[in-house]
């Protein structure tokens, strides 16, 4: 499976952790969603290397996908 775009990106705070959301297209249209929770790691060289979550969106638990409301609900 090849992935396509990525079409959302989400921060969920659950307890003590922040989860990162990602919503991607498959190539053949279909709709994956993968979560994460490290946001930042040191490298070999010894640099910190962290995602940039300004561009992440905090999620409306009232007006979520019903697909992204089941996902979180199993977790």
């Amino acid at each position: 499976m090849r992935i396509s775009e990525t079409t959302n990106k989400y921060l969920l705070r659950r307890g003590r952790n922040e989860l990162v959301i990602e919503e991607l297209k498959s190539e053949k249209g279909e709709r994956i969603y993968t979560v994460g929770v490290l946001k930042s790691a040191q490298t070999a060289e010894g640099d910190n290397w962290s995602i940039d979550v300004s561009t992440y969106k905090t999620i409306d638990r009232k007006n979520m996908d019903a697909d992204l409301k089941k996902l979180l609900s199993s977790l």
